[in-house]
């Protein structure tokens, strides 16, 4: 039985905690490494890419696999510390901090449009658990740190390429631009698509004006969701396009507008960036879906997944991340090189 939401490749987000389980931090270049070390200094805090390893881990192929259920003991699968937020309890509604952010993305003259050229490009940085369940083994979960780089042109014709990191690809604490020296150095995967093969989530154009971006982003995310839906095809469209000035402003006022987006304020982080951070929790699934934004920009700088209630036999701690996406370049480019 394989079990993994889909998180692979379309991450489902986030969330902070109380009373998380005492374990020994692990910094980035250990757990994506080939060691499994009996201690290690806490080099991360709120930045923990993998915050907590617990029994039996070992590495294989640059992604850590640990057992977390089997014939000796059960144990829980390793998972990051959930970001440190500004409102973890009482947070208000995030309407007008939202429309606020927009308005001074507005007001500042528009000199980072992106570059003309053929292909959308999208790099995100990745983390999420894949598990997997046999009678022999038990259960297993794999964690596996990926750059992923995408071009599409219009035709649906592009390229994309997916570095899983390495210790030997990544520092003790990596920031954006060493994430992205690592996926040129590592060992990468390549795909490429004719026309018609990489289809568009939405429409190219992506519509400026908030009411036709909304049409878009539900044809996406089921609207009966509410402001769920909302909040994930906020994060697809980052992860689908790049994603102009007019455009950033108009997902603010689209998320504004949307009832049950809380305001979590300012948030550091994987990569040590600020921005204001707003969520939705489910009570239909148990999850908490969380958005970072530049608070100069109003572009995406990060989407989190984190499971508020235990599954049926998901061997995790409560409140666990199960996933996030940091987002690191976007533009437009003329070849695919």
């Amino acid at each position: 039985m394989k079990i993994n939401k889909g998180v692979l490749k379309q991450l489902d987000p986030a969330r902070e905690v109380d009373d998380w389980p005492a374990a020994a931090p692990v910094n980035w270049s250990t757990v994506v490494g080939g060691s499994s070390p009996a201690s290690v200094r806490p080099r991360w805090t709120r930045r923990a890419v993998l915050g907590a390893v617990t029994a039996g881990a070992v590495v294989v192929a640059g992604a850590m696999v640990v057992q977390v259920a089997g014939p000796d003991q059960p144990v829980f699968a390793a998972t990051p510390p959930p970001l440190h937020l500004q409102y973890e309890n009482g947070a208000p509604g995030a309407r007008d901090a939202l429309l606020k952010l927009a308005s001074v993305v507005e007001a500042e003259a528009a000199g980072d449009e992106l570059r003309s050229g053929r292909f959308n490009f999208v790099r995100v940085g990745q983390w999420s658990l894949d598990l997997s369940s046999s009678a022999k083994e038990g259960t297993t979960v794999a964690v596996a740190p990926q750059v992923i780089s995408t071009w599409r042109a219009a035709d649906g014709s592009g390229k994309v390429a997916t570095t899983t990191l390495r210790s030997s690809d990544v520092g003790a604490e990596p920031d954006a631009p060493g994430l992205v020296a690592a996926a040129a150095r590592g060992d990468t995967q390549v795909r490429t698509y004719d026309a018609g093969q990489l289809t568009a989530v939405f429409p190219d154009p992506i519509p400026h004006d908030v009411d036709a971006l909304s049409k878009a982003l539900y044809a996406h995310q089921p609207r009966e969701n509410g402001a769920e839906s909302a909040v994930r095809a906020i994060a697809d469209l980052y992860r689908a396009a790049a994603v102009d000035r007019d455009v950033r402003i108009a997902a603010l006022r689209f998320l504004a507008q949307s009832d049950g987006v809380l305001l979590r304020g300012e948030v550091t982080d994987r990569l040590g960036r600020h921005g204001l951070a707003v969520s939705v929790d489910s009570n239909r699934d148990g999850t908490r879906d969380l958005l970072v934004f530049d608070q100069q920009t109003g572009g995406l700088l990060a989407y989190e997944s984190v499971l508020l209630k235990k599954p049926e036999k998901l061997p995790v701690q409560v409140p666990a991340v199960f996933a996030y996406v940091l987002y690191l370049e976007q533009d437009r480019r003329s070849n695919t090189a």
